[in-house]
């Protein structure tokens, strides 16, 4: 096992993981034109996520420029916009600002992210089937990775457009595309979830004028924006002073809350209001900004176990890694880089995902038992997968450090059989070396070979050779009292199979010294 080496250059696709914040290759970023001084709410401790309705993107022929300049003059991290009515401007304006990955999804919603320190994994359209509900709009998930230094957060952010209106139909369109926003967030619980944009309608609202409802009164949903929704300096919809661009969270989020920072950039402050109102949008940026906490750089975490090729099941729903933790203490594996030597990568999200003293996490493919064979899975990756010949399983904290790895190598000296996983044949062996794994002979599931989540071999259980020196004596009696003080013991330790580790087996294991009957 490699705890401590260092990465000194490891790319995956466009993704560079840094050991220094801010990163020793900052992106240059040059405004087209430099007509204002707009403060800059750049900060590398923190992440900075903003909404921006830019209406009817472009609508002139300075808008371009005059959007390049606001942005590079902000430089928040992630930008999600609106209205981008004209691709091929924004293709324009995104070519211009080659420090950002700009991405659009064809109905007027688009982001673009700081490409030195955000890691765009995945994007897509949701609710496909509610279209009318959605104004044709349809919501725009992009799942990204923001890392600094050993700082590091996974986030989906929505970005959404609802129906504009007053009472009635509009009303009602409004109202059901955040129920469906609502079960969404209910079905993704454990994710750090960012819905914003513009909700064309007040989250300060009463609940029977209020179309947004379903949001506001979500027990898993709070809103960054609620502190200054109701004050007309912080208004987002300016001619009609008003609060209609909002940023909600999902529970797993509500911490950041409070070191978090929120506020309206009034930039017609520096443009001159009808220069911005008549060249650049009638929306006013909203920005919310929060320190994102530096991942625990913990020893003890070990690959244990590794199902790379399942028979019962398909690979694409049946592969995965089982970690155990050597150390004394609990290890949290959120923030951790679960990837390989090459393109493939996942960063754990998960801020309950915990790995006890002598536990087991079990990582899988798919968390579903019905689908995935029958695996307890305690956390679903995705945009990584395991070979059936050659692969490399390598936990990695943010900061580039390389917590634990194994490279299999087709059977050549790793054990590889179909059906079967992999087993370390024990946690304080080098996983490096294959001698040192055997194949699962134990059925579990459907029908494939492996021990997800347990300890890989229960024959040496209760033993009671503590020191694993094949005699029984007054050494073994010594090492048994001090794992029970310390509570260190394993299933060794067990001699009376009642699953606990006390007083009873120490008694148990001096009887049987004395009469030197021990392992029988």
């Amino acid at each position: 096992m490699k705890y401590w080496n260092i990465i000194l250059f490891l790319t995956l696709s466009s993704w560079v993981f840094m050991q220094e914040c801010p990163p020793s290759d900052t992106l240059s970023i040059d405004p087209a034109q430099n007509m204002w001084d707009i403060p800059v709410e750049n900060n590398w401790d923190k992440i900075e996520v903003m909404t921006w309705n830019i209406k009817d993107f472009p609508l002139s022929n300075n808008t371009i420029d005059y959007v390049n300049e606001i942005i590079t003059d902000i430089l928040p991290d992630v930008i999600a916009f609106q209205e981008i009515n004209n691709s091929s401007a924004f293709n324009t304006l995104a070519n211009n600002i080659p420090a950002y990955e700009f991405i659009a999804s064809g109905s007027g919603l688009a982001l673009a992210a700081r490409s030195d320190v955000v890691e765009i994994t995945s994007w897509t359209t949701l609710f496909p089937s509610s279209g009318y509900d959605f104004a044709w709009r349809y919501p725009l998930l992009v799942e990204l990775n923001w890392l600094c230094g050993a700082s590091a957060i996974s986030l989906q952010i929505i970005n959404i457009h609802l129906k504009a209106g007053g009472s009635g139909e509009d009303f009602d369109r409004r109202y059901a595309s955040c129920e469906l926003l609502s079960d969404y967030i209910n079905d993704n619980s454990n994710v750090n979830i960012i819905v914003l944009g513009d909700y064309n309608d007040e989250i300060t609202d009463s609940q029977n004028n209020n179309s947004l409802w379903p949001l506001v009164s979500h027990d898993a949903v709070a809103f960054a924006t609620e502190p200054i929704a109701d004050i007309d300096y912080y208004a987002s919809y300016p001619s009609w002073p008003s609060f209609l661009d909002h940023i909600g969270l999902s529970a797993p989020l509500f911490d950041e809350l409070n070191g978090g920072n929120i506020t309206t950039i009034r930039v017609d402050d520096y443009t001159g209001y009808s220069n911005y109102q008549n060249n650049i949008s009638d929306h006013r940026p909203v920005l919310w900004s929060f320190p994102v906490e530096e991942v625990e750089l913990a020893e003890g975490l070990v690959i244990n176990e590794i199902m790379q090729n399942p028979a019962a099941v398909s690979d694409a729903v049946g592969e995965w890694v089982e970690i155990t933790n050597t150390s004394s203490a609990e290890i949290s594996l959120n923030g951790l880089i679960l990837m390989d030597n090459g393109r493939e990568e996942h960063v754990i999200s998960d801020n309950n995902l915990v790995v006890a003293p002598d536990g087991f996490v079990v990582l899988g493919a798919n968390d579903d038992p019905s689908l995935n064979g029958g695996v307890t899975v305690d956390y679903e990756y995705s945009g990584f997968t395991l070979s059936n010949l050659w692969d490399e399983v390598i936990l990695t904290h943010p900061s580039g450090v390389i917590l634990d790895e194994v490279y299999y190598d087709n059977g050549t000296t790793f054990p590889d059989e179909s059906s079967k996983s992999m087993m370390l044949l024990d946690p304080t062996l080098d996983n490096s070396l294959g001698e040192n794994w055997v194949m699962a002979d134990v059925v579990f599931g459907v029908g494939d070979y492996g021990t997800p989540g347990e300890i890989n071999f229960q024959g040496d259980c209760g033993t009671g050779d503590m020191n694993g020196d094949g005699t029984y004596n007054v050494l073994d009696v010594v090492a048994l009292v001090n794992c029970v003080l310390a509570d260190t013991c394993d299933c060794t330790s067990d001699l009376n199979g009642d699953g606990d580790y006390n007083v009873l087996d120490i008694v148990a294991l001096v009887n049987c010294v004395l009469a030197e009957n021990c392992g029988g």
